[in-house]
């Protein structure tokens, strides 16, 4: 595990964490640890993102499409690129899933 990865991955949540809190009014956001809870206020949804050292990775866990995993791309600025599909990035889907719940 690199400091780079971990600073892109911590900056990463903390931008998550602050579109939440400015543009989604009815999902609640937390920190946990290196985890970030998101709560549906009107529905029994939850999703977690977590910071995954050992993989060098951010993972998702939506109770809308499951489980993925995202790795740091190589350009600038950094973004994070699904494991199955590099098409698909994190705060893309994420952004995504949020709109539908």
């Amino acid at each position: 595990m690199t400091n780079e990865f971990l600073d892109n991955a911590k900056e990463t949540l903390d931008k998550i964490f602050n579109l939440i809190e400015s543009k989604y009014e009815k999902f609640e956001v937390d920190f946990e640890d290196e985890n970030l809870r998101i709560d549906s206020v009107d529905k029994n949804f939850i999703f977690i993102i977590s910071i995954h050292s050992p993989t060098s990775q951010i993972w998702l866990s939506s109770p809308i499409s499951g489980a993925h995993h995202f790795k740091m791309s190589s350009s600038t600025p950094i973004t994070w690129q699904s494991t199955r599909d590099e098409k698909i990035t994190l705060i893309e889907l994420l952004t995504t899933e949020l709109e539908q719940s």
